[in-house]
Order: C-alpha cells, then structure tokens, then sequence
C-alpha cells in the first residue's frame, strides 16, 4: 500500500510546494485592477531603520510587511494547482497499482547490497556468589552456593545498502484503470487532468556519481539465551545475546538531478539540484574529509527559489549557505548563513557537528531583517541537550535556556543599523496527557518587557491583521485541498 501512495506522495509534497509560491492567471478584464508585487511592497511605509521606534510603532510595522508578504499567498493564487492534486488523488487513488508495487520491489532488490556481517557493539560481564534455592540440605540446614556468571552481548548485523536513483527508472502511465510500465532511462508518471490534459511527473540524473554515508535503518530484532552448568555445578553461566538487524544507508549522489512537473506541456515546476563532485577525494564521499557544494534553482510560474553558495569545507573549518525566493526580480525572501567549526564522526560512526560560531541574517521584502550571532556552538549545543533531558524539571529548563540565551545575539531590525527588539529563547510549560514537560518559542522581546513568540506573529493577538488574514487563508486551504491521511 505505500507503494500506491508514492505518486501522490510525490505530486503532493511538489504542488504544496508550488502551492505556497505559485500564482495563476487571472481573467483578462481583471488584469489591469491587479497590484504587482512591487506595488503590494511599496504599500508599505518607509521608517527610520537607524531610529528606535516605540513598541507600537514596531508592531504596527511588522503587521503591515506581515500582511504584504502573505498576500503573496493565498490560495486563489494557485486555485489550478489545488484543482490538479484534488482531482489526481480522487481519481487514481483506486487504479490497479500491481506494476509499480512490482516495480517499486523489483528496484529496491536491484539496489546494490553488501552483506558486512556480526559485529559486536557492546559486552557486559559480571559474577557474584548466589544460592541454590531448590537443593536445600537439611542435614546443614544450609543452601549450596555456586558461581553465577552473566554475559550480556550486543551485536549488529550490518548490510550495506547503496541507493541509486538509476535503480528507480521507468515510465508509468495512467489508463483504463491501471498503471502501465515501459522500460526507460529515467523515472515519469504520466496521467491526465480534470480537463483530459496531459501531466507528467519526471526526474532524470546526470553526470557522475559519488557514495555518501546517510546513517542507519534498523530492520529486525532478535535475542537468545544460554544457560549452561559446569562439571561439578559450582558455576552456572547465563549468556544473553541480542542481534538487531541493521541497513547501513549509502546514497549515490548524482552531479546533476533535475524534477520536472508538467501540466498540457506547461512547466509547473522545475527544479535542478547540482552537487560539485569535482572536490570530492575519491569514489565515496565523506563529509568529515571532503568538500560539500551545492545549488539548487527551482523555478515555479515566475516564482524562483535558489539555494546557493550551500557549502561546507572541513579543510577550511567553515560553513555557508544562501537562499533567496523572488517573484520576478523581486526579492520575497532571503537568508545567508555563515559558521565555523568541523565534523566528525563519534564513537558510534554517527556525524557530530562541533561549531564555533555562526552568523545568521534574514531579510523579510527587504524590509524588516533578524541578524545576529552565537557563538560557542558546542557548549551551545550541550546545554541544549541538557535542556530536553531535564524537561519535566521546570527550574533546570529554565537555567539552560537562560544559558544558552547567554551565547545568542539576535535582533530585529528594519532597514537600519539601529536594534528595535530582541530575539530569544522563551521556555514555557507545556500539557501532555496527565503530566506537564517544558519546551520552547523563539521570541520577539520587545522594549517594554512584552514578547511574542513567532508563530503569535501569524495567529494571535498581538498581530491582529497578519492574525486574520493567516486564519482566513489556512481555512481557504483546509476547505479545498481534498487530500486524506
């Protein structure tokens, strides 16, 4: 059954995607009353970035850009690719999806595997002196003693698995009430619209490819247990052995893929994501050793969405990465993220990123931005996590919050150098079942000692306009996007 669901899985993640970016066009008689993007962005006022404004004025500013950026969004915008999910989810939902489960099976067993074997995690050994309670001697009055010795062992049962995009090709098409299969180079979906029209779901891969390491995937379970006695059953030995059957996942990293969805021979989307491999040391990637770099461009409707400059380099202790959503020329949204540090692998083979400091700016229509610093990642990191460890200890939380809060520097600011209102971290306590636990927001705390977390931002009070216009929207979604859990 999940694998009925792939196409939809799929086609959904992608047009929820567009969906949030995309908008279509309208009638023609209506052209002429729309506002442009820069237009809407223009609406809003200009201040003074380098003069602290009163707490008022800041919330006044940020709702009127909160507005101006969502009215970017809303779900008329985008009406043709709710149309396309709605009527694809209802209409193959119930087509025979034999050929692409035995296809789906088929691939995942050509997958390369390599059978790497037992190895042992961890062994704990003990004995002490215990009686034996079932051979009582009367004549003593006494229990019989003997050695007890416990072995407990862990193992893995390691298979290597490398997953290539090239194992995954095929062309399905929709018809007649069932899924057809060709033999082809690259993975498409092909089926019709509400209107008859041709769609096609497409992703192609080129260029070379490298190995890289993702992790584990745990498959199966299994314990047993040994008792043995010796000769003169002066020591009893109890061995308990547990196996877990590991994946260890390995990808093939193509230097190019491109996911194309087209509808009537228009491209909805298009996006392509390509890895510089040229800087990788050898056939398998390693990201404690080599140099990650990447870019991806996905372009929806006039939409763009970049990511860029996504690097990072253990050689030169640095990290950085840029993204930017424009509509036209016009900037929606940007961020760059710079850091320092390294990655290694612990004692558990597992990536762990040790950074030093980071540098963090986000600019919202070239209006209003959060930046800041953190530095001490590390340290950071660790009260972090002795954070979520004491979370049903509300005194604890709040001391490593508050701690963490201590090497963070985030403001906002609006087109200026001057800081109106801090960004922090703010525990609160949080209901759960019978019990409480606590967790955190990130927060705009402002001059007079009042805050708002950044969801409050789009659904409370303290917004009001950008509060209405979000709950407005979100049922605008709910009410049309028809597809089930």
């Amino acid at each position: 059954m999940r694998n009925k669901r792939l196409i939809y899985t799929a086609l959904f993640a992608l047009s929820f995607l567009c969906g949030t970016f995309v908008a279509c066009d309208k009638d023609d008689d209506n052209k002429s009353e729309e506002k442009t993007t820069d237009d809407i962005i223009n609406q809003i006022p200009t201040v003074d970035g380098d003069k602290v404004l009163s707490v008022d004025e800041q919330k006044d500013y940020l709702d009127q850009v909160g507005k101006a950026f969502m009215t970017e969004f809303q779900s008329t915008n985008f009406d043709n690719v709710i149309d396309l999910i709605n009527y694809a989810y209802e209409t193959y939902k119930d087509y025979n999806w034999d050929n692409v489960e035995s296809w789906a099976d088929d691939a995942y067993e050509s997958l390369t595997k390599t059978d790497k074997g037992l190895t042992l995690e961890s062994e704990y050994k003990g004995e002490y002196e215990q009686y034996d309670y079932e051979n009582y001697d009367p004549e003593t009055d006494t229990y019989p003693t003997y050695i007890l010795k416990y072995i407990n062992q862990y193992y893995k049962n390691n298979t290597e698995v490398i997953y290539k995009a090239s194992a995954y090709t095929g062309h399905f098409v929709a018809e007649n009430g069932a899924w057809t299969y060709t033999p082809a180079d690259d993975l498409q979906f092909q089926f019709a619209d509400q209107n008859g029209k041709t769609c096609l779901l497409t992703l192609t891969t080129s260029g070379k490819n490298v190995n890289a390491y993702f992790g584990e995937d745990y498959q199966d379970w299994y314990g047993d247990s040994k008792d043995e006695w010796n000769d003169d059953c002066s020591v009893r030995t109890e061995t308990y052995t547990s196996t877990d059957d590991v994946e260890q996942i390995v990808v093939s990293v193509p230097e190019k893929a491109v996911l194309t969805l087209t509808q009537d021979g228009k491209t909805i989307v298009n996006s392509v994501v390509n890895t510089d491999l040229s800087i990788v040391s050898s056939t398998d990637y390693d990201i404690t050793k080599d140099t990650y770099a990447a870019t991806t461009t996905t372009e929806i409707n006039g939409y763009t969405i970049e990511v860029s400059k996504a690097s990072l380099s253990n050689k030169d202790k640095k990290a950085e990465g840029y993204f930017k959503l424009k509509k036209g020329d016009v900037k929606l949204l940007e961020c760059t993220v710079n850091a320092n540090g390294n990655v290694s692998r612990d004692e558990n083979d597992e990536i762990e990123v040790n950074s030093l400091t980071t540098e963090m700016t986000i600019d919202i229509l070239g209006k209003v931005q959060i930046k800041g610093s953190s530095k001490d990642g590390d340290k950071f990191a660790d009260l972090m996590d002795e954070a979520d460890e004491n979370e049903y200890d509300g005194t604890i939380y709040k001391e490593k919050i508050a701690a963490a809060n201590a090497l963070v520097d985030y403001g906002l600011y609006f087109n200026g150098n001057t800081k109106q209102a801090q960004v922090v971290m703010e525990p609160f306590e949080e209901e759960d079942w019978n019990d409480t636990y606590w967790d955190y927001d990130f927060v705009i705390q402002f001059a007079d000692g009042s805050k708002s977390a950044f969801d409050d931002y789009f659904i409370r009070a303290n917004f009001g306009g950008v509060s209405n216009l979000y709950d407005d929207m979100e049922d605008d979604y709910t009410n049309k996007v028809k597809v089930d859990d």
